[in-house]
């Protein structure tokens, strides 16, 4: 305990019951939550297998095991620890039957869900123009993150189309394949808990504590999940911060954490304000932007660093002036002794990235951008994956689908209809309906699959022989590798590196012990990817350039956030969400803020180019009235023909107000003296010509 401060010690040592830890940014929660577990094994002598840990990523479960295992030992004591969704998929191992499915049920990926929803769009001549296939996937992700079953789905007639059949034909559809989508897996395990009081009570039986970290980004059925777990015990200790709830989106509901007494009565709320990250002049600054939320949790960041300099905000004549001089301080920070991977350029839109890049190369500025396709959704994984699958008798039928004609085997759409009308016909399992056309031949679209069948049943007898349990050898076999060789040297050359990594990768978990239904379940939860960052360990050093939502919980030297403006950051979306969708977007520049350790600089520039057209954005409503000792503002001296005092300190990119056009921003001024005219982009009313000495025109 010596290591922790008085508010992390408290929090570690708080008794039975709800316990709400606000953990400001960079104020060492992680370290909390394990201590708190290594507290209730050690002193409360609480079985290290009755204590459940709930993470949100997979990267996050494994820094939580790393450290409980560098506290405790043993590899973490066993204590039981995952994402939602890992822990879901392991009790829907064991209660799945309740729920009509076979324990072996598989997790259907975004391309196979697509396809099927696709599939049922056309059998029911709905054209991607009436109905788009992801705005019915959203639809129905939405439904779930809300608890909602089909039959409990609202009422949606969108273009005359009735959303909640689709939605129950497509849950009927996973069920007769066998299959649960990632948002099944929550959804489920808390029907489960709904609808079977017994197994309810053996699943709230199972733990005695409960702990769970990035509180503040549960939907409405992971509450829920939480809520029915613990329902009876009350020992749950939730880790969050209000302040950094940002993915409202994607139905991460703040209010949960706002609320945890009125759903917790009796709950203890523990505060940790110290910031071991970021300098004093960076904490002041966010500190100073947060504070203006009206509906959060009171708390304020204090520094255990030194003060260090003060944050900057430079205003650019465009964007193009704004890359360059983001590039210019990115090479005096190198200069300045920080390596490219300690700089991060965090954008609110990934249009703001194209310049940037532009610039940045021309500059000889290294940089990598961070996110893109993650490993287990290139096509060439999940083709092999496909193959494996059904070679080892844990595919389905569409994973028979996906291969059946890779490479070519002369099955058109048609052809791949036939193809799973016989496979329904049989009402076999694919892998076992393969090793019987293998045997007695086939007719009609079957016939077309006859020889890689074949193949699958010539290695049945050796896969237990074979390290990778057969996937080199039926790629060759397939002609599958010869296809991948076709696409050009280069291409093809990534290709089979990602698919030799995909071998060596099940070849050690076969060796740790995995079966390939439970390889199967690894490689489905790794695809979901909130946390997959390609070409961190692999790229040279760089600068990292990324979306302000994938930053979070990332932290560098020197950060860059460019474009702080109306429309911008805040987001005109979120401006015409009214206040809620303003509160969430000053809690995403509040993160952008504390990602910083030591120099930060926040960009705006006067005009922008958006599909063609000119823009002339006001500043961020967030920054523009911070004392600059606060956050010290640099603007870009701009030639003026208004020499004198009649401009009234008014020049090129001054920010104004007028009493009947609201906001805007000055353009021009010709003339002197009294004859002064400003041209004025505003906000509302656009581009006006005024007389100076006439506009009313006030300084913001």
């Amino acid at each position: 305990m010596s290591e922790l401060n008085t508010a992390q010690q408290q929090a570690v040592e708080a008794g039975d019951g709800p316990q709400l830890i606000l953990a400001g940014a960079g104020s060492g929660k992680t370290r909390t939550i394990v201590h708190r577990i290594g507290h209730l094994i050690a002193s409360r002598g609480i079985a290290p297998h009755r204590i459940l840990a709930v993470t949100f990523t997979n990267k996050a479960a494994a820094e939580l095991k790393s450290r409980l295992s560098m506290l405790i030992g043993d590899d973490g004591g066993g204590v039981v620890s995952g994402t939602f969704h890992a822990l879901s998929l392991r009790f829907l191992r064991r209660y799945a039957d309740a729920l009509g499915f076979p324990r072996s049920f598989q997790v259907i990926d975004a391309d196979d869900q697509k396809a099927l929803i696709k599939r049922l769009l056309k059998a029911r001549n709905i054209a991607t123009d009436r109905l788009h296939p992801n705005y019915l996937l959203g639809w129905i992700e939405h439904c779930k993150h809300a608890g909602l079953t089909p039959a409990q789905a609202p009422e949606n007639g969108w273009n005359g189309i009735d959303m909640r059949e689709l939605y129950g034909e497509y849950q009927a559809h996973l069920k007769q394949h066998e299959r649960m989508d990632f948002s099944d897996l929550i959804l489920n395990v808390v029907l489960l808990m709904r609808d079977f009081p017994d197994i309810a009570e053996a699943l709230r039986c199972r733990f005695d504590f409960v702990l769970v970290d990035e509180y503040q980004d549960t939907n409405p059925i992971q509450h829920e999940w939480l809520m029915q777990l613990c329902s009876s015990h009350r020992n749950l200790t939730v880790v969050g911060d209000d302040d950094q709830s940002i993915y409202g989106w994607r139905g991460a509901d703040v209010s949960h954490i706002l609320d945890f007494e009125r759903h917790w009565h009796g709950s203890e709320i523990h505060r940790l304000e110290k910031n071991y990250r970021s300098s004093e002049a960076i904490l002041e600054l966010a500190n100073a932007v947060i504070r203006e939320n009206a509906d959060r949790h009171e708390k304020v960041l204090k520094a255990t660093r030194e003060r260090g300099e003060t944050p900057r905000w430079i205003v650019c004549n465009d964007d193009y002036d704004e890359a360059r001089r983001i590039a210019a301080q990115l090479t005096r920070w190198r200069e300045g002794g920080y390596p490219w991977s300690e700089m991060a350029i965090l954008f609110r839109s990934n249009r703001q990235s194209l310049v940037l890049e532009q610039v940045l190369r021309e500059s000889q500025v290294p940089y990598r951008m961070i996110g893109g396709v993650g490993f287990f959704e290139r096509m060439e994984i999940k083709d092999a994956l496909a193959y494996w699958s059904l070679l080892n008798g844990c595919g389905d039928a569409l994973q028979l689908l996906r291969i059946c004609n890779r490479p070519k085997r002369g099955l058109g759409a048609k052809g791949q209809e036939q193809l799973m009308a016989q496979l329904a016909a049989s009402g076999m399992r694919a892998g076992d309906w393969l090793q019987l056309i293998a045997s007695a031949g086939a007719e009609g679209a079957a016939k077309k699959m006859v020889p890689i069948a074949a193949v699958m049943q010539s290695l049945q007898g050796s896969l237990d022989q074979l390290p990778d349990r057969g996937l080199m050898m039926l790629l060759d076999e397939s002609g599958y590798l010869k296809s991948i060789e076709a696409l050009g040297e280069i291409e093809s050359a990534s290709r089979l590196e990602n698919i030799r990594t995909l071998q060596e990768y099940i070849e050690m978990s076969i060796s740790e012990g995995l079966t390939p239904v439970e390889f199967m379940d690894r490689a489905a939860l790794l695809q979901s990817s909130e946390e997959m960052q390609q070409g961190e360990d692999d790229e040279p050093e760089a600068v990292s350039m990324m979306s302000l939502h994938r930053a979070k919980g990332l932290e560098f030297d020197c950060v860059v956030l460019p474009g702080v403006e109306e429309g911008q950051l805040p987001h005109q979306r979120s401006l015409d969400e009214g206040e809620s969708g303003i509160s969430e977007e000053r809690r995403l520049l509040y993160v952008g803020i504390t990602r910083a350790r030591r120099h930060l600089l926040l960009s705006s520039a006067r005009l922008r180019r958006l599909f063609g057209e000119s823009h002339y954005p006001l500043p961020s409503r967030f920054i523009k009235s911070l004392s600059p000792d606060t956050l010290s503002q640099e603007g870009v001296a701009a030639p003026s023909t208004a020499t004198d005092s009649a401009s009234g300190g008014i020049t090129i990119g001054s920010s104004v107000t007028h009493p009947s056009f609201g906001d805007g921003v000055i353009l021009s001024l010709e003339g002197s003296g009294d004859a002064t005219r400003v041209t004025v982009q505003f906000r509302r009313a656009g581009i006006k010509r005024l007389m100076l000495k006439y506009a009313a025109l006030q300084m913001m």
